[in-house]
């Protein structure tokens, strides 16, 4: 590499040394032959002396001669093409060649049907000269489509969870009033008690006592109270004698009071010679009732959803309570409730419109619905290519013409018309063979092409896909369907499926969780194709997604199906690899041979 590299510019320095050595010694040869001549010339008798000036007969004429006007395009070609351009438009001659070759000239609109249509056959030449159609050219129909781009737009849904949640509030306060009583019998004071509830008001309270004392209590001013609260005037009244010097002593009070505790204590006492004294304190009174008239408030609770407006395709699909059992105050009031907090999950449910423009190219994606702030439906704008096409009478190549000069045969192909023929025989026997290992078989004995209810379950999430057409070859994704599912799968791929309908076999709150889908699964190709065509012509059916109805075929049904209206388009690959099909260049031997003989 060196060496190259040094070698090539020597090589080059040689070449190009040589070219101009070579243009250097014919210029000073081409000289020198000038000098020799003049000099020659000059020695001749008779020879003037030539002056340029004597040509000219003014100094114009000298000054051009010194100094010529070509001058001016030295090192400028800008100039020379600013004179060659100002020279053409001005020259007669010129212009008379330029008009005399555009009138000869056809004027052409590039958008001229004939015009597009030819640089389509240009642009596609090799299918048209092949006989190979395109999605320009229709060799078959002898048409011309045309291909448009056009912007499209669709939704989808997004499938989104959308959380609402459900909280307590208050929708009306009230009041309510009711009664603690003590007695009739023995109470014992300090009376203590204490309410239902902890903000509960005490309105009123009732004494009624009778007891036999000595005279010497007759006089005396008795009180009572309540959480220290004084709630006097007590009215007190004697009676006959009990007896023994005893007085029957009668004292009762029904005392309006406005005191709210949780906790309510009750105590007598006396007053005497202006002393006040505790009254049978941690004692009891028999014969005595004490009524309590309290008041405490309610609460109306109501329940709010958080997701103010529901949209009629939104759906609830499950809820959970987040926030369970407990006791809390509301507005100071205890309240419980089993439930605080409930979480209730919806899903929109939308139709899919870009499911049908599959074929067209993504562009963009914006959000078109939003629930509660999530985005349950989105927008896609594609572009979709539109065909078009006119008949011309188009004429493509045929087999055996091409333009770079390959020239083929054409190859020897299969009948169709044999192979629909060969079907038929094939169904036939194979529906023999049914009927031969029966016995006592009649003409409605439902014996032919039986076939087999096979379910799979179609599962919205998750990695497993147990209803998956095809790829069941490589066990990726199914090591969790059943055997059942497994050999469905197979039937599939095998084409000796039918497929029966979709069904909801498992709901949770209204909301399907797991789909199944339903097949008439057969032994074989023939036997599948003959029920998928043959059912229809006797006006029969595979019965619902629940329940797949894949009964054979009687003898007699079996006569009734015309097989020539059938497709057997399935069966010809397994056809023809049981076929031996002889070569055309053998069967034009055998002929010749024959011929010959």
């Amino acid at each position: 590499m060196r060496l190259f590299l040094i070698t090539m510019p020597l090589f080059l320095c040689i070449s190009v040394c040589y070219a101009v050595d070579t243009q250097e010694t014919t210029y000073y040869d081409n000289v020198d032959w000038a000098k020799s001549t003049i000099n020659s010339t000059q020695k001749k008798s008779g020879y003037k002396t030539f002056d340029q000036n004597t040509l000219c007969q003014d100094r114009a004429c000298r000054d051009g001669v010194a100094n010529p006007s070509e001058t001016a395009y030295y090192y400028d070609e800008s100039k020379i093409e600013t004179a060659k351009a100002s020279r053409y438009a001005s020259d007669e001659q010129a212009q008379s060649v330029n008009t005399s070759f555009n009138n000869g000239r056809p004027a052409i609109d590039p958008n001229e049907q004939a015009y597009q249509d030819a640089i389509g056959y240009q642009m596609d030449a090799y299918n048209i000269s092949h006989g190979i159609s395109s999605k320009y050219h229709d060799c078959e129909t002898g048409s011309i489509c045309e291909i448009n781009n056009e912007t499209r737009y669709c939704t989808r849904p997004t499938n989104n969870p959308v959380h609402c949640y459900i909280t307590p509030y208050i929708k009306n306060r009230d009041e309510v009033e009711y009664e603690k009583k003590f007695g009739r019998g023995t109470i014992s004071f300090p009376l203590v008690f204490s309410p239902d509830e902890a903000s509960t008001t005490l309105k009123r309270v009732k004494f009624n006592y009778q007891a036999c004392l000595g005279t010497i209590f007759a006089g005396l001013l008795y009180r009572i109270y309540i959480n220290d609260a004084h709630i006097t005037p007590l009215s007190v009244s004697t009676a006959d004698t009990c007896g023994g010097g005893l007085i029957l002593i009668t004292f009762s009070a029904d005392v309006v009071v406005d005191l709210t505790a949780s906790v309510f204590t009750t105590r007598i006492s006396v007053e005497a010679f202006g002393i006040e004294e505790n009254f049978l304190d941690g004692e009891s009174l028999v014969n005595t009732e004490v009524t309590f008239f309290l008041e405490k408030e309610t609460l109306d609770i109501g329940y709010k959803n958080s997701c103010t407006a529901m949209l009629p395709e939104c759906k609830q699909v499950s809820s959970n309570c987040i926030e369970g059992r407990e006791t809390r105050k509301l507005e100071g009031i205890s309240v419980t409730l089993d439930c605080w907090k409930q979480d209730v999950v919806y899903r929109c449910d939308y139709p899919n419109t870009c499911s049908s423009l599959v074929d067209c190219s993504f562009i963009s994606e914006t959000c078109d619905s939003t629930f509660e702030g999530v985005c349950v439906r989105n927008k896609q704008k594609k572009q979709c290519e539109t065909r078009q096409c006119r008949d011309t009478g188009l004429i493509c190549g045929e087999d055996s013409f091409a333009l770079d000069g390959d020239f083929y045969e054409s190859s020897p192909t299969t009948s169709t018309d044999f192979e629909q023929a060969a079907s038929g025989l094939a169904a036939a026997s194979e529906a023999g063979m049914d009927v031969k290992n029966e016995t006592s078989v009649t003409e409605d004995s439902k014996i032919i092409f039986t076939g087999k209810a096979m379910k799979c379950t179609d599962k919205p999430i998750g990695i497993s896909n147990c209803c998956q057409d095809g790829g069941w070859g490589d066990d990726v994704g199914i090591t969790s369907c059943s055997q059942e599912e497994k050999e469905l799968g197979a039937a599939k791929e095998d084409k000796l499926s039918i497929y029966v309908g979709r069904y909801c076999a498992e709901k949770i709150l209204g909301v399907c969780i797991r789909d199944k889908k339903s097949y008439c699964v057969f032994n074989s190709k023939l036997a599948r194709i003959i029920q998928e065509e043959g059912k229809p012509q006797l006006g029969l059916n595979f019965g619902s997604a629940e329940t797949p109805d894949c009964e054979a075929l009687s003898p007699n049904q079996l006569q009734q199906i015309d097989m020539s209206a059938m497709d057997f388009t399935d069966f010809y690959p397994d056809l023809q690899d049981d076929l031996a099909i002889p070569d055309a260049d053998q069967i034009k031997q055998r002929i010749d041979t024959t011929v010959a003989k």
